[in-house]
């Protein structure tokens, strides 16, 4: 097995990571977390650490790290001038590769970072496959204002 990304510094050995990787190694982590903090970067390096974790679990030592390439490392971020996660333009690509079965890995993993930024029709669009999301699936939603998601 290859070593996993590390968590970011402050968090190594918190209660929480250790959950975290409990839930992972026992297959039990949920389709779909919340992960909210203040700092969008190390939102981001616990994103990135889960899906490798996720992605790799079981995989030889040459597997491949979650980024821009892997296949089932899929991304979405805000984009143009108002900053949101627009249905057309942005989500349903998203969509469309969820729903592919996984090419390298066992399983998928799906981040939306700055996930407040997502506007009310791309979240009614999102809301089906977040609640049931394809078998091997992971959702991971990335924000600094939790409280701006709308409760669904």
């Amino acid at each position: 097995m290859t070593a996993a990304l590390p968590w970011p510094p402050a968090l190594v050995g918190t209660p929480a990571i250790a959950v975290i990787e409990r839930a992972i190694e026992r297959q039990r982590l949920s389709h779909s977390l919340i992960i909210a903090g203040d700092d969008l970067e190390t939102l981001g390096a616990i994103a990135h650490a889960i899906a490798d974790r996720l992605l790799n679990l079981g995989m030889p030592a040459s597997a491949q790290r979650p980024g821009a390439d892997h296949p089932d490392f899929i991304v979405v971020r805000p984009s143009g001038k108002m900053r949101q996660i627009r249905v057309k333009e942005d989500f349903e690509p998203f969509l469309g590769k969820i729903q592919l079965s996984p090419a390298v890995s066992h399983r998928k993993v799906a981040v939306v970072f700055e996930a407040e930024r997502l506007n009310q029709a791309t979240t009614a669009k999102f809301l089906k496959t977040l609640e049931e999301p394809p078998p091997n699936t992971t959702i991971l939603l990335v924000t600094t204002k939790p409280y701006i998601l709308l409760p669904t």
